[in-house]
């Protein structure tokens, strides 16, 4: 059923991958089928497969808890670098939604990368083996692999519209709260104050009133040695963020008008303001204010409504112009570098002419860049001077040509 008659002599050597995978939706679906798809449930059906054909094991590979609709999972890679290699020419998974659940992709490496290689692939529930020709089977291939596709859709939709429910309802679908907030252990819907680290927050919240900018505020509690809202999350929840660089660790103006801005201090629940592209593509894209679920006052508030509109309506006045709304269209923006690596920013000053400065200096301080301060209209011209010392010397000017179009007059 397997072997194909070209390939079922002995003295071919099979060297087998046996490729498992679990999602938390197959997992949550597994409960109402007779038969499990737990990962060792897979492994224990596709060694006995292995077993039966005397094939050569070569190692397992394990996904756990990885959608199938994308296909950078690590053990996949893995797979997939074993391949390059030589390592193995045959792999094995319980059915073809175990292999990946987007078509296209999934085609393509039944259809082409795996026939590019040399390497056998074998859906044992469904019948596939692409090195045996005459498998009714496998020429259905692909309408198995577009209903798997589909399948993964209507989950992705039905978990979307669970969520939106449960979100009107006034349910926190959050995994984290915001720095200052906590779950209740005894109900997860149940928001609470975190008393640790509260009055951080409402200390922000004075500073600022009281005339001190993001900074400022930000280079105080440095000075007070004050933990950042990220070095909390990770020692009081089970978020871990490996890429976290040293300088997440120290307080920054982004940080404070974060928590400025934040709407969750007067005890509205928003949520839902990020959305997926589509259920293939993990990236998201921010949603819109009205398409925001927002209910207010879900939970006590750590400041009052007050306090918060008034600092609003200062952060709304001292917003600069530049910074927020012509920043992309200057001519140097994502061009200049500072030594320490940061994006050089343009900032207005005192509304007279555009100061540039180091992104990591404006945010950090002396920590982590010693500063680096120009005005604009300095930096354009040192760039001018690099440009035309630069077609001096590697341009002829004599021997560029010009062509001039004109209309021709009928």
């Amino acid at each position: 059923m397997y072997e194909s008659n070209n390939y079922s002599s002995n003295q071919y050597t099979w060297n087998v991958a046996i490729y498992v995978r679990l999602s938390r939706e197959d997992e949550k679906e597994a409960k109402y089928k007779s038969q499990s798809e737990s990962i060792e449930n897979q492994i224990k059906f596709l060694k006995k497969v292995v077993s039966e054909k005397n094939w050569n094991l070569i190692d397992i590979y394990s996904d756990d808890g990885y959608t199938g609709t994308n296909f950078n999972r690590p053990a996949f890679q893995r797979l997939i670098k074993d391949i390059e290699n030589k390592i193995i020419n045959l792999v094995i998974t319980k059915d073809l939604s175990r292999l990946g659940r987007d078509y296209i992709e999934t085609g393509r490496f039944i259809e082409k990368y795996f026939p590019e290689k040399r390497v056998r692939y074998i859906a044992v529930n469904d019948n596939i083996d692409t090195f045996d020709i005459n498998n009714f089977s496998s020429d259905i291939t692909p309408f198995k692999a577009v209903f798997n596709d589909m399948y993964a859709k209507d989950i992705s939709n039905k978990v979307r519209t669970a969520i939106t429910t449960k979100a009107n309802a006034g349910e926190c679908i959050k995994p984290f709260l915001p720095y200052g907030l906590k779950k209740d252990i005894h109900n997860k819907n149940n928001i609470l104050i975190d008393e640790d680290v509260a009055d951080n927050v409402r200390k922000i919240f004075d500073l600022y009133m009281l005339g001190n900018s993001k900074t400022q505020i930000a280079t105080k509690f440095n000075e007070w040695g004050i933990k950042t809202p990220l070095q909390h999350k990770q020692e009081t929840t089970n978020y871990y963020n490996p890429k976290a660089k040293q300088k997440m660790y120290k307080w920054n103006s982004t940080m404070i008008n974060k928590i400025l801005r934040d709407r969750s201090y007067v005890g509205d629940l928003v949520q839902l303001k990020n959305k997926k592209i589509n259920y293939k593509i993990p990236k998201t894209e921010k949603v819109s204010l009205e398409n925001q679920i927002i209910i207010e006052n879900n939970y006590p508030g750590i400041i009052s409504r007050n306090v918060y509109n008034t600092v609003q309506e200062m952060l709304d006045k001292q917003a600069n112009e530049w910074n927020y709304s012509n920043k992309k269209r200057h001519i140097l923006t994502g061009l200049v570098y500072c030594n320490c690596g940061g994006k050089i920013t343009y900032n207005k000053n005192h509304g007279k002419y555009f100061r540039c400065i180091c992104s990591n200096y404006k945010k950090y301080g002396k920590d982590i860049c010693k500063g680096v301060h120009i005005r604009e209209d300095e930096l354009i011209e040192i760039v001018r001077k690099s440009l035309k010392n630069n077609i001096q010397q590697y341009l002829n000017i004599r021997d560029l040509k010009f062509n001039r179009c004109s209309k021709q007059r009928k």
